[in-house]
């Protein structure tokens, strides 16, 4: 009995104690927890710190309208002239450079499904300019080694371009294959990717660009320093900081207000993005130097644009040139009601808005803007919104006729909307009002005629149907 009295109030104490170990390794915990917590928030605080910020008295002056044909418009086009049964193309594998001041959209043809993707090769290349309506599609059929979704068996694994890239370049950078270029050069055929590392330190972690990963037709990676693709002939007009970390620069400056008003106050801006194709849009001034540009709002339910930022593609230090806007604009999250207030006969329901960028005119800054089907197959409108007062100019796609007036292309674009309107005469006024009293005069004819025809034929159906 003693023994198992003892017993008891040993094994009493031991699980007292072993509570209060527990206890006490849970309070030292918390410490821990409470400066992870922290740092996590403190660091992007910090890595705001290393990025350049340089103010603009004047917006760039960016010509948008270079590039007036949407992504997924252009995206539709390539895959309509696509005759392969085998293979295909993937919507977010695209990315836009220009050459020669023309905007290109660009994709691989690829094997689609897991079989043929381990058996058969990428069969070339597709590429679309958006700056001509209709689009103007490029095929190049050439059997190349790598895509970016093929893959390629041996006995214990299968192997991959991203997996080649990350033997390539090493474990410590990334690559980012969604921002992929394609290129013809020399006549080789050649995918680049753009592969990331991180400027690293006690509380800061900023993404940089690392360099190039150029995959040739033949299947090999040769890897191209940022520095040396700045003047690598291939590189030409490309733009070298790719757009997810210009992306990741402009969120970081989110940051840069501080601790208390980032968290607490809200004191800050966001990037919002439009339809299907995010922020930001890689857009070319006048001297044909290309930027990456984005448009920034106050947080919560403001919408008016607070920012324009500019990101130079060729500047591999984190900078952004950033022009603040003197006065209460428009922002670009409220474009699409101007639209709809301008066009309110159009069937909305079938329509999406595309693409919101700036655009200088005449001193005067407006969101260019597409209008396409719900399928991206129809161009309806290419407009410009007055950031300042909402007016709406545009150009009716629809009515273009291209076999008497050519290829609609962005020069024709902007001659047509910065053209003034001339204005009409009193007289003329009142003779456009008196052709519209006749019309809808007419009008309310043709609808009482039919409406009569329709009494009648109720009517004697009534009188066949009584008989019966």
């Amino acid at each position: 009995m003693l023994i198992i009295i003892a017993y008891e109030v040993h094994r009493g104490w031991f699980e007292d104690y072993r509570v209060v170990k527990l206890l006490k390794f849970s309070l030292a915990l918390i410490p821990l927890l409470v400066i992870y917590i922290f740092t996590s928030l403190y660091v992007p605080i910090a890595s705001s710190r290393g990025v350049e910020f340089i103010e603009l008295s004047k917006p760039v002056d960016v010509n948008a309208l270079k590039r007036f044909i949407p992504l997924m418009t252009a995206y539709t086009y390539a895959v309509d002239r696509l005759q392969i049964p085998t293979h295909r193309m993937y919507a977010k594998d695209s990315y836009v450079y220009f050459a020669n001041g023309r905007s290109v959209y660009n994709w691989v043809v690829e094997p689609q499904g897991f079989w043929n993707e381990v058996t058969k090769p990428p069969r070339g290349f597709m590429f679309v300019y958006g700056d001509t309506y209709p689009p103007q599609v490029e095929v190049i059929l050439r059997d190349t080694v790598w895509g970016l979704h093929n893959a390629r068996f041996y006995v214990l694994f299968f192997d991959t371009l991203y997996r080649q890239i990350v033997l390539r370049v090493g474990l410590y950078y990334k690559p980012i294959m969604e921002n992929n270029i394609k290129i013809v050069y020399n006549n080789e055929l050649l995918i680049l990717i753009p592969v990331m590392k991180w400027d690293r330190g006690l509380l800061h972690s900023i993404p940089i660009i690392h360099g190039y990963a150029v995959i040739h037709e033949d299947g090999s990676i040769e890897f191209v320093d940022a520095k040396k693709a700045l003047v690598d002939p291939r590189f030409r007009s490309l733009p070298v900081v790719p757009e997810v970390i210009a992306r990741e620069w402009v969120e970081l400056r989110r940051f840069y207000v501080g601790f208390i008003d980032f968290y607490l106050y809200r004191n800050t801006y966001t990037v919002r993005d439009i339809g299907t194709n995010p922020q930001p849009y890689l857009s070319i001034d006048k001297d044909n130097k290309i930027w990456w540009v984005f448009v920034a709002e106050p947080p919560g339910e403001a919408y008016s644009a607070k920012y324009i930022m500019y990101v130079d593609p060729s500047n591999l230090r984190p900078s952004i040139y950033i022009y603040t806007l003197p006065t209460p604009m428009i922002g670009i999250s409220r474009v699409e009601s101007y639209i709809k207030q301008h066009y309110p006969m159009f069937d909305w329901s079938q329509l999406v808005v595309e693409e919101p960028t700036p655009i200088l005119i005449n001193d005067t800054l407006y969101w260019k803007v597409t209008v396409t089907t719900k399928d991206f197959r129809g161009l309806v409108l290419v407009a410009l919104v007055n950031a300042k007062t909402g007016t709406v100019t545009s150009i009716d796609v629809t009515k273009w006729d291209t076999q008497t007036k050519g290829n609609l292309t962005a020069g024709t674009i902007l001659q047509l909307i910065s053209k003034p309107t001339p204005t009409k005469t009193e007289e003329e006024t009142k003779l456009s009002i008196e052709d519209r009293i006749k019309q809808l005069e007419q009008l309310i004819q043709q609808i009482k005629d039919m409406l009569n025809q329709l009494e009648k034929e109720l009517n004697e159906l009534k009188r066949q149907l009584t008989q019966k």
